[in-house]
């Protein structure tokens, strides 16, 4: 068969490109490659285009260096206290070990399904290990901190081995939903009541206890107020009456009412100093004097008269 000069133009650009198509292979910036040469693996990290033996000398897998994302089918999980719990989780995850991910799984499709596998067989494990009140609690920072505990010890029990068989690295692994089967969100239910019963007792019994303590004291408080001002009030009337008591006797008797009547006027006078509106009764002692003012004694009466004479 005889070939044309056309024929042999066309071909030779198409030759020339799948050869070198065969012979060459690029490395992205976020990609790692795997050049294995019959059964001997080496890992090409720099980017770049680099040449390589045409299959089947050689072989080349590019894996993703970037973060990946995983997520595991929601399943039903029993805690140790024998509540029900639908747990969903997920992973993010790196190739630590390109070499080791190609011997063992080779493909990312491969890798996720060992990883869920793992992934899962953790979380039953743990939160086997763990009680409802673990998850849902009315103490927020107690649910943080057990959560925070979980989640490590999950970790703990799958990354070491991902690393080891797979060359994976497991940088964060979390639950992505925690729910719960109608039966136990009935039950948390009733319980979460209980608790704020017992709570609400508590604090009425505290506030009570309180309230007890705080009317003791303000009693003891009254009652000591009570009897300071009581003495206090004893030493004025004790003064008020020993100053009385030498006023009048710098007066004759005959004259003391009348005394007494003259102080009635000076007080009212300094009570209308200013401006002033009083109403009195006229059952107060001050204004007794000008219902019944002092009688005049006789001998008083008879030098008015004969003055007036």
């Amino acid at each position: 068969m005889k070939w044309s000069q056309t024929t042999l133009i066309v071909a030779l650009p198409v030759v020339l490109i799948l050869l070198l198509a065969a012979s060459t292979y690029q490395v992205a910036f976020n990609q790692v490659a795997v050049k294995v040469r019959f059964d001997e693996g080496e890992v090409i990290r720099e980017p770049g285009l680099r040449l390589k033996w045409p299959w089947p000398i050689e072989h080349v897998q590019h894996y993703d260096q970037r973060l990946q994302t995983l997520d595991t089918p929601e399943t039903e999980i029993k805690t140790i206290d024998g509540k029900n719990v639908i747990v969903g989780a997920y992973a993010l995850w790196t190739i630590e070990d390109p070499l080791q991910f190609y011997r063992r799984v080779r493909t990312v499709d491969e890798a996720e399904k060992q990883m869920r596998s793992r992934i899962s067989q953790a979380q039953a494990a743990v939160i086997g290990q763990s009680n409802l009140s673990d998850f849902v609690n009315l103490d927020a920072a107690l649910v943080e901190q057990k959560y925070d505990a979980l989640l490590e010890r999950m970790r703990e029990t799958v990354a070491p081995g991902l690393r080891a068989d797979y060359g994976i690295h497991v940088a964060e692994l979390g639950l992505r939903r925690i729910s719960l089967p109608r039966e136990t969100t009935q039950e948390v239910f009733n319980s979460m009541r209980a608790e704020r019963n017992k709570l609400a007792a508590r604090f009425r019994e505290e506030g009570k206890s309180q309230a007890e303590g705080i009317k003791a004291r303000a009693n003891s408080e009254a009652k000591q107020i009570l009897e300071f001002a009581s003495s206090k009030a004893q030493e004025i009337k004790s003064a008020g009456v020993q100053a009385s008591t030498r006023i009048y006797e710098q007066i004759a008797a005959e004259d003391a009412e009348f005394f007494e009547w003259l102080r009635w006027l000076d007080a009212l006078k300094a009570s209308l100093a200013q401006k002033t509106t009083i109403f009195l009764d006229q059952n107060s002692p001050l204004f007794g004097p000008f219902v019944n003012p002092p009688a005049v004694p006789p001998a008083a009466g008879a030098a008015t008269a004969a003055g007036a004479h």
